[in-house]
């Protein structure tokens, strides 16, 4: 039986972008979506950026933020066009991600493959996992 996990980060995430939608009159989406995940000595992340050159995608990493940046733009139809429905995203975007904890950016590693770019972070040397071996008495 499978026990489901609710992050308290993940909650908070979502209660600050509702917010912001409805500060600021947003699409209703947060763009570009991320996965994040632990891999027992790193953080693996996986954004969807369906539609946007690498080269155009900044990472940075700090502390314990991983910060994104880029752009999707596309060729618009013809002006005489009209739209039915718009649902995808273009233009500039940010994403800010707050890591669980500290992480060694040094060592970062990222990838893209069929439109999904994925960031490995090691974590910091002084929060990964460690066994302690047990001396007998």
């Amino acid at each position: 039986m499978a026990i489901a996990y609710r992050d308290p980060f993940s909650q908070l995430q979502g209660e600050l972008d509702r917010m912001l939608e409805t500060a600021f009159g947003a699409t209703g989406t947060v763009y570009p979506p991320v996965n994040v995940f632990d891999a027992t000595d790193a953080y693996v992340v996986k954004v969807e950026l369906p539609g946007v050159e690498p080269g155009k995608v900044q990472i940075e990493v700090e502390d314990n933020t991983l910060g994104l940046r880029g752009e999707r733009a596309w060729a618009e139809p013809r002006e005489d066009a009209a739209y039915h429905r718009r649902e995808r995203e273009q233009g500039q975007f940010r994403r800010v991600v707050r890591m669980p904890g500290r992480l060694a950016g040094e060592e970062a590693k990222a990838e893209y493959r069929d439109g999904v770019l994925t960031i490995r972070v090691p974590k910091a040397k002084e929060t990964r996992p460690r066994r302690v071996e047990i001396q007998a008495a």
